[in-house]
This record gives structure tokens, C-alpha cells and sequence, in this order.
């Protein structure tokens, strides 16, 4: 039995704020049974072997560790600026506040209205986006956009079942067994965040208490081994706010029930049993559904207190770093979680989960390689999946990827398929990422800043934008700017705004890959604050106009990949050889329009090259160029690492065995003698995120 501890300096209660349909999972995945390893004893309370399972977070778990959790701020406390500010708009004035016109199912009434369909698959898609469109438009005070997303969540809210029930009756009245509705609940999960992106940024009570009603009166089985388990978020969310037991009673059942349902290896749990956990095995899930419910310790850590929640976060997460991690910080999921070649890629789907997830992780722990982790995964991976007028985005995307068509995707899964083409709906008929993709960003600007336990400010996350909080025993309002070109430069600025003299810790976050970070008050020098769980905390009296400056210098340096590739990065940006584009427009009725098409691109010039460079001549023979900021530096980067490079004959755009006009991004080759020219060529590379075609993976000519 698990004992709570009440952590009510942490969480405060707050008075505000058979079918001939394919199931989704066997349409996506080929399912590899394993066979049950061990019966699991004891389902929550596991070994102490298992607990002391080692994790690389660099935290010490302890009854310390309750002391450093930290909290997010209601959305729309955050304002995005600057570079971030102007993404977050694109967004918001491009295919956020279109979607509903140009691609299904959004253009349904799912959420909004009793419509048919064959399985929960069209609420958990423009779920994604209700929630993503919402926070995008609370961020950046688009008042159109909220306008359009807000009315689901009103419709839903104002259409429960007389029992409390929020959502269609086909979801509500599914069964496990019907094809048509497994994960019967999880579309709930999904929609859940957008009301409470409402609830928090409207100070809304009757939110939480809509919600609490719905789960009191559910009796749906939440601890099976379906994603329907990960319903403990919307569960805990409502708790946060009500302060009703039998809401934390129902999420620590639920998730106790599902360790009790998941077999050794099983794929549908998400292979979430804790023997394979602790033991570090790689991952046989699907990347969704893994990521999802491995959050769920975590966000039970933060209400309860109890470690054991949290070790078996960390053990999770620590086998998604150790076995499928890309150079880009999002993990190989294509769909389920794979290996880590040049020609590996990710579901952009994952790319907002893992973020997402990794957000609990920094709130749970107040370790500040959680916001490293989220940094390096939203410059390199999110921005790399996006087509930069933000009207297209991938469903995969890849470190390497030389030409995205209708035809060309490399991943096993849909081989040969559009998936990686640039589309307002990146999946067509499997739209999870088409309503996801709109999730990475307003999310990371509002996990920019937190609260901690003692009343002080937390700058977690880094890029140009302002925020307005309270802080201490007497909320006292206060606003600071963060200026700053980052990651394209070095430096922070922090500027304080407030009605007078106000004394609180105020903490920032100094990233693992920075070795000499420097500070500075007012343009003064000071020694930096001693660093703990990647966090320097200042306990001083900030008076209005106060200016605090964090440099932050970054070194360039290589990472080493399978068959002899190498990659290049520089602090958290990873660098790519940037392919020109030749773009192609297509029209395809029902998901795509004139105004916002799907896309075929192809390179233009060479990209067959091979970095000539090691770990003993990277300083004298690599280069970091940089310019003036620029209007936009995703499309025109103000810097870049300029390296020796040596094209590789033959190696060419792989061929389809079937159609010989069919061609993909080939692996890396074998350096066979002859095959390396012998001219060196210095070569810029950009950033990873300001590119659509590129090379990231190259092989080392040594």
C-alpha cells in the first residue's frame, strides 16, 4: 500500500484556477509478442533492486527531492517575443487558424458537434489540435484563433451527459473489445488539456469541477493496459484543484491496476513492466503510447511525494536516451521506437509527447537537464519538421533526408509512402500528427518560466519573450523580459519590472553542455551561484529596471553515430548541410488545398559529402561564422560552422526495386578506396531547424 505525502507547499489547492474498421495499432504496427518473463509481485511497491536502478537525470532522489519540484505557469503568462514570438504567430495566422478549413478530420465537427465515425481516431486527432490551437492563441493573444478553438471546448462543456460524462457516445459507450473504439478513453487525455489550458489561463473553477464530476461518475476500467491508464493527467489536474481524494485514490489505482496488467515485453502497455524498466532494456512500444505512460510517475511523484513514482519515471525515460536517441533529441519512433541510423527517424508526433513528458520530468525533479533535453529537441527536431511559412509539416522526419515526396519515405513502416513530404496534414488519413505538430511550441513557451516551492521565479526554458507573475508570501506582481537571440548567440539578458523594490530566489537554468557560463549584474561581473541539478539560484532584493546578464559560451563539438557517421553541433543547435529546394505544389481533395498543398522537394546541387574532421583537429579546422540577427533565422540563420568537407563518388539517391523512378535517401556508404575525392571543400553548415532538406549525418573521412 502506498503512503501519501501531502505536498501542499507544491500543489497547492487552488480555488481558481466485430467491425471491417483496422484499429489504428494494427494498421501501424507489427506487433512482436514476447513472452512473460517474470509475474510481478508486487505491482507498486517493487524491489529495492529495481528502485535503485541507475538514472542519468544527475538528481539525487531523497526526501530532499519534494524541495526542488517546480511549477508551471497558467498559459498566457508567458509572451513569446523576438524570434519565438514570430513563429508563434506564424502558427497562430497560418495553418492553426486554417486547419479546420483544408484537411479531415479537422474540418469535422468532432468535439463540436454528435458526429459518426468509425473508431476514436477523429477525436484524439483534432483533440491534438483543439489543444494545440488553444495554447497557441493564449501565448500570443490571437483573438481569432481563440475564438475557434475555444468553441469545442465550450460545446463540450456544455453538452455533458446528465451523469457528467464530457464527450461523443460513441466513446463513451465503447468496450476494449470493440475494434472500433480500443483506447476507448485515451481521446479523452487528449481533449482534457485544452480545457485545462482554459481552466488555468481564465482562473476558471468550474473546469476542474466539470472534469472531477466526469471521472466520479465513470466507471470505465482506467487500468488496463490501453492508453486509456493515461487518463491519471486529467485525473491529477482536477485533484490539483478540488482537493477531492478520491480523485488521487482513483489515479494511484489506476495506475497500480495497469503495472498489474502489463506482461514483460508487452507492446500494448507500452512495454512498461517494471522488470524490463529497471533492467534498461530497449524499448518495444510504440513511441506515443510509451511516452504517454511513462509521464504518469511523475505527475503521481508530484502529488503524492512518494519516490518510488518518481525512480520509475527516470528508469523509464533513461532507456529512450540510452537506446534511441537521434542527434536532433527526439528518439527514433517510426512508429514504435527503432534504432539510431542516419537513416532512423521520428513521428512529429513524438516530438510534442517527449516534450510534453520531459516538461513533468523538469517540474518533478527540478533538474535542469530536462530543459536542456526540451531545448535540444524544439531547435533541432521541431523546427526540422516544419515547413517554415508554417502551412506544412512532416509526420516522419529525419536527420538525413535529401528529397521528401509523395513517394519517398525511407522508414520501414508506409515504406515507400508520402509520409515524410512536407503536408498541411502530414498523415492524410492518419492525422495524429496533423493536430499534434501544433502542440511543440505554444507548449515550450509556456514551460518557459516556472514557480518553486519557496514563492521564487524559475527561468526553465530560454528565447526572447516576457513574463508577468507574482512572487513570494504577498504575490507581489512583477514582470521580467528575457532578451536574447539564443540559441543563435551567446547571451541572456534579464530584465526586472516591478512597483518597487522586490526581494525573492530567482533561479535560471545553466545548460550541461556550458562549461564556463559568466554573470552579471547591471553590466558588473559576479560570481556566478553555486550550481545544483543545473540551476543557479540568486536570493537578492531586485529593484525595477534591474538588469541581469547570463552568457552562456558555446563550444562546437562531434557526436558519433552508427557506420561511421559523425555529426557536428555547437551548444544546443545541431548543424545540417543545407540542401537547396526545388518545390513542387500537389492538391490532393480532402486534405490539401491550393492555398495550403502538400509538397514534393528535391535537392538541387551536391549533397554527397563527408566531413574530414576529428575529435584532435575539430578547433583548428572548423569555423563558427556569424552575423547580425536577422528578421527571420529559421530562413536566413545568422550563423553557421563552416567545416572541411570531401564529396564521396557513387554515392547517390538509393532506387526502388519495384520502380526504378522511385528513389530515397540513401544510408551512409561504404568509404571504399577510390571513392573519397581528393579535393577538401570548406563547407557552411546551418542549423538543423532552419532546413527542410539536409544532411546531418555524414560519414567520417578519416
Amino acid at each position: 500500500m502506498l503512503i501519501r505525502v501531502a505536498l501542499h507547499c507544491r500543489y497547492p489547492r487552488k480555488t481558481w484556477i466485430k467491425t471491417s474498421m483496422t484499429t489504428r495499432r494494427r494498421f501501424l504496427n507489427s506487433m512482436v509478442s514476447l513472452p512473460a518473463m517474470l509475474a510481478l509481485q508486487d505491482a507498486i511497491g517493487y524491489s529495492s533492486a529495481w528502485a535503485r536502478s541507475i538514472t542519468h537525470s544527475g538528481s539525487t532522489l531523497d526526501k530532499h527531492t519534494i524541495d526542488r519540484t517546480l511549477h508551471s505557469l497558467a498559459p498566457g503568462a508567458v509572451r513569446p517575443e523576438g524570434w519565438l514570438g514570430l513563429y508563434l504567430n506564424k502558427q497562430a495566422s497560418q495553418l492553426s487558424v486554417h486547419l479546420s478549413e483544408v484537411s479531415w478530420p479537422f474540418t469535422g465537427a468532432y468535439w463540436a458537434g454528435e458526429e459518426n465515425a468509425e473508431s476514436w481516431w477523429p477525436w484524439e486527432q483534432r483533440g491534438y489540435w483543439i489543444d494545440g490551437a488553444l495554447r497557441c492563441a493564449l501565448v500570443t493573444g490571437d483573438r481569432e484563433l481563440l475564438r475557434i478553438a475555444q468553441a469545442p471546448v465550450d460545446y463540450t462543456l456544455s453538452h455533458a451527459f446528465p451523469d457528467g460524462y464530457l464527450g461523443p457516445a460513441l466513446i463513451k459507450n465503447g468496450k476494449e473489445d470493440d475494434p472500433r473504439v480500443d483506447n476507448f478513453r485515451w481521446p479523452n487525455t487528449v481533449f482534457f488539456r485544452a480545457l485545462a489550458a482554459k481552466g488555468e489561463a481564465f482562473n476558471d473553477p468550474s473546469i476542474a469541477a466539470a472534469i472531477q464530476k466526469h471521472f466520479l461518475s465513470d466507471h470505465a476500467p482506467y487500468g488496463g493496459p490501453s492508453r486509456d491508464v493515461t487518463n491519471i493527467e486529467g485525473m491529477l489536474w482536477s485533484y490539483e484543484r478540488t482537493g477531492n481524494e478520491r480523485l488521487l485514490a482513483m489515479a494511484e489505482k489506476a495506475w497500480g491496476d495497469f503495472l498489474v496488467s502489463a506482461e514483460p515485453g508487452d507492446f500494448e502497455s507500452g512495454d512498461l513492466h517494471p522488470t524490463r524498466v529497471f533492467a534498461n532494456t530497449p524499448i518495444n512500444a510504440h513511441g506515443v503510447t510509451h511516452i504517454e505512460k511513462a509521464k504518469l510517475p511523475a505527475i503521481l511523484f508530484l502529488h503524492t511525494g512518494n519516490l518510488k513514482y518518481l525512480r520509475f519515471a527516470l528508469a523509464a525515460q533513461q532507456r529512450v536516451f540510452d537506446h534511441h536517441m537521434l542527434i536532433d533529441g527526439i528518439p527514433s519512433t517510426t512508429e514504435d521506437y527503432r534504432g539510431v541510423t542516419s537513416l532512423d527517424s521520428h513521428e512529429t508526433c513524438c516530438i510534442s509527447d517527449h516534450t510534453w513528458t520531459w516538461g513533468y520530468l523538469l517540474m518533478a525533479t527540478g533538474d535542469g537537464i530536462w530543459g536542456d533535453r526540451i531545448e535540444r529537441a524544439c531547435f533541432n527536431a521541431a523546427f526540422g519538421a516544419i515547413k517554415k511559412d508554417w502551412k506544412a509539416h512532416q509526420y516522419f522526419s529525419c536527420p538525413n533526408q535529401v528529397l521528401v515526396t509523395q513517394t519517398s519515405n525511407h522508414t520501414v513502416l508506409q515504406h515507400g509512402n508520402g509520409w515524410m513530404s512536407y503536408r498541411p496534414n502530414g498523415g492524410h488519413g492518419v492525422a495524429c500528427c496533423g493536430g499534434n505538430v501544433h502542440r511543440m511550441f505554444p507548449n515550450y513557451a509556456i514551460r518557459m518560466w516556472m514557480s518553486d516551492p519557496l514563492g521564487g521565479l524559475v527561468a526553465t526554458l530560454y528565447g526572447p519573450s516576457h513574463v508577468k507573475a507574482t512572487i513570494g508570501a504577498g504575490k507581489q506582481p512583477i514582470s521580467i523580459h528575457q532578451e536574447t537571440n539564443y540559441p543563435f548567440e551567446e547571451d541572456i539578458h534579464f530584465v526586472f519590472q516591478s512597483e518597487g523594490s522586490a526581494s525573492f530566489p530567482w533561479s535560471f537554468r545553466i545548460p550541461g553542455w556550458c562549461s564556463a557560463p559568466r554573470f552579471f549584474l547591471n553590466e558588473k561581473p559576479l560570481p556566478l551561484p553555486a550550481i545544483q541539478n543545473g540551476f543557479a539560484r540568486l536570493n537578492r532584493r531586485f529593484d525595477p529596471g534591474d538588469r541581469i546578464t547570463l552568457v552562456l559560451p558555446m563550444k562546437t563539438t562531434l557526436s558519433h553515430w552508427p557506420d561511421n557517421g559523425v555529426g557536428i553541433e555547437h551548444g544546443p543547435l545541431v548543424y545540417s548541410l543545407p540542401l537547396k529546394e526545388e518545390w513542387t505544389p500537389i492538391v490532393q481533395p480532402k486534405w490539401s488545398t491550393s492555398d495550403f498543398p502538400d509538397w514534393n522537394a528535391t535537392a538541387v546541387g551536391p549533397w554527397n559529402y563527408g566531413l574530414s574532421v576529428n575529435e584532435d583537429t575539430i578547433r583548428n579546422q572548423v569555423k563558427v561564422q556569424r552575423k547580425r540577427m536577422t528578421e527571420d533565422p529559421w530562413i536566413d540563420p545568422p550563423i553557421n560552422v563552416v567545416v572541411p568537407m570531401r564529396k564521396i563518388n557513387g554515392w547517390e539517391l538509393a532506387t526502388s526495386q519495384r520502380d526504378p523512378n522511385q528513389k530515397f535517401t540513401p544510408p551512409l556508404p561504404d568509404l571504399a578506396a577510390g571513392s573519397v575525392a581528393t579535393d577538401t571543400e570548406s563547407v557552411a553548415l546551418v542549423p538543423y531547424g532552419a532546413t527542410h532538406l539536409r544532411l546531418t549525418v555524414f560519414p567520417q573521412i578519416t
